[in-house]
């Protein structure tokens, strides 16, 4: 018994210390954290609750989410206060004592349905799996990890040569574990990386041979227990020198599947979307399989029958993500969706701008994968500034019906629908407008005329009252001269 205590005691000096005599709690019974009012730990469904008194016996209650009471005597020795099986109900439980209350947030992922979550990123269609933890995307194109089974020896290939060696390895949860509340109305707060256990690596050749915990239980000098999903395996290799693989933790049932690349993301570049397809690996009514889906995802192609492919559009489908590259929009039909799920059509209102001008306004039946061709018919303006000699003027700024256009040296021509359009355009001091009806390809030479603004006028008056009084010097000179020679006569 006193060599229990001892070996606890040694244990414990590797994490958070006590806080005075008082209960610890943790998910193995050689790791503890203090018991902290208003405190929080998230526990699984298969996962123990453990608790060991220092410096005396403590009474705790474990009450359920119904309300349920467990009274436990805790002592020096550790003891098993709780093992949350299948049975047990989810949600909130609470571990009381009389220096307040632990909250415990039991969640069973396995009964969660997974989801796929898209969105645009940049020219890429990003998928995220999320809720349960037991499907990942097989073989990705990007943000790889290594899949290992938990309880087993896996045997897998190392993303780096290491030269072959055994190597000291921990298994590590992807965040930070943080756990904070009060004590004796103190606050306190531990952060840790979240060590799930150390274990031995054995690498050959760019294999490594490693045995990981079993599932929901905590490793050798480890704090947390092993859980389905995002792990991190870091390899001591001397020197201060370390290395670290993403993996991703598994149940035996997918054992067939060890070593493979998977993740929980993928991106598809838009462009190749009509050709890929995602695989998902998942566990569905107890069985392990592979689901091959298409992103739900609807292509319309615009053209212009006179003038061939389009650029400069701009695609709206009311409550309907897209994305337009070139002449090519592509429609988001679903943003979350289960992974095995039953499409269906999808009306919609689409509104087709071209260089900023709307072009088309029409309803169509969407449908996940099929690509329709949209034809546009427009007419090509061409506009050249002149001025009033017919000289092309390199410089200037155009405005089509209020909206600033590109020019130039001096020309430019755009793809718009049928209609009128107010033409405006300057150029250093010269400025000029047209109004058109755009019914066939028009070229519209635009004559600027020269405008004066203040300072033109101001400079033209003041050159006119010197003239005039340069004017009336001289008639003055004159009738002076004749004055003097009318007197001499």
């Amino acid at each position: 018994m006193r060599a229990i205590a001892i070996y606890t005691a040694l244990l414990l000096t590797t994490y958070p210390p006590a806080v005075g005599d008082r209960l610890m709690v943790g998910y193995s019974s050689f790791s503890f954290l203090p018991f902290l009012d208003g405190g929080l730990l998230e526990f699984q469904v298969g996962e123990s609750l453990w608790a060991v008194s220092l410096g005396g016996s403590s009474q705790a209650t474990l009450i359920s989410p119904r309300g349920d009471e467990l009274v436990e005597v805790i002592g020096a020795s550790p003891k098993l206060l709780k093992t949350f099986d299948d049975r047990t109900q989810t949600g909130r439980w609470i571990l009381k004592t009389k220096l307040g209350e632990l909250h415990i947030l039991l969640r069973d992922p396995d009964h969660e349905m997974p989801l796929i979550r898209y969105e645009f990123s940049g020219e890429k269609l990003l998928a995220r799996l999320f809720n349960s933890s037991r499907a990942v995307f097989l073989r990705p194109s990007s943000s790889k990890r290594i899949l290992v089974i938990a309880g087993v020896n896996n045997s897998i290939r190392v993303n780096r040569s290491i030269p072959n060696g055994e190597y000291a390895g921990d298994i590590l949860a992807p965040k930070r574990f943080v756990y904070r509340g009060a004590a004796e109305g103190v606050p306190y707060r531990f952060e840790s990386e979240s060590l799930v256990g150390r274990l031995l690596v054995k690498v050959r050749e760019g294999m490594a041979s490693l045995t990981l915990p079993k599932l929901h239980s905590v490793g050798a000098g480890g704090l947390l227990p092993l859980r389905i999903g995002e792990a991190l395996l870091r390899l001591r290799l001397g020197r201060g020198n370390s290395l670290t693989e993403p993996i991703y933790v598994l149940d035996g049932k997918f054992k067939d599947f060890m070593g493979e690349a998977v993740s929980r993301s993928e991106e598809i570049p838009l462009t190749k979307i009509s050709n890929t397809s995602l695989n998902v690996l998942l566990l569905s009514n107890g069985d392990v399989k592979v689901v091959e889906l298409r992103p739900p995802i609807s292509i319309l192609r615009f053209y212009d029958p006179d003038h061939g492919s389009l650029n400069n559009l701009t695609v709206r489908i009311e409550n309907l993500p897209s994305k337009t590259l070139g002449d090519t929009s592509y429609i988001l039909l679903r943003d979350v969706e289960p992974i095995q799920t039953t499409s269906h059509p999808i009306l919609g209102t689409i509104d087709v701008f071209v260089n900023g001008f709307k072009a088309k306004v029409f309803g169509l039946s969407l449908e996940e994968g099929k690509m329709v061709e949209i034809p546009l018919r427009l007419h090509k303006l061409s506009v050249m500034l002149v001025d009033q000699s017919g000289e092309v003027l390199r410089s200037g700024r155009l405005r089509v019906n209020g909206r600033w256009m590109k020019i130039e040296n001096g020309s430019c021509s755009y793809l718009l629908p049928a209609g009128v359009y107010r033409l405006e355009a300057v150029s250093g001091k010269f400025s000029g407008s047209a109004t058109i009806n755009l019914s066939s390809d028009t070229l519209v030479k635009l004559r600027l005329q020269r405008i004066y603004d203040i300072d033109d006028v101001l400079t033209l008056t003041a050159i006119i009252e010197l003239i005039t009084i340069l004017a009336l010097v001289l008639i003055y000179a004159i009738l002076r001269i004749s004055e003097q020679r009318i007197k001499l006569k």
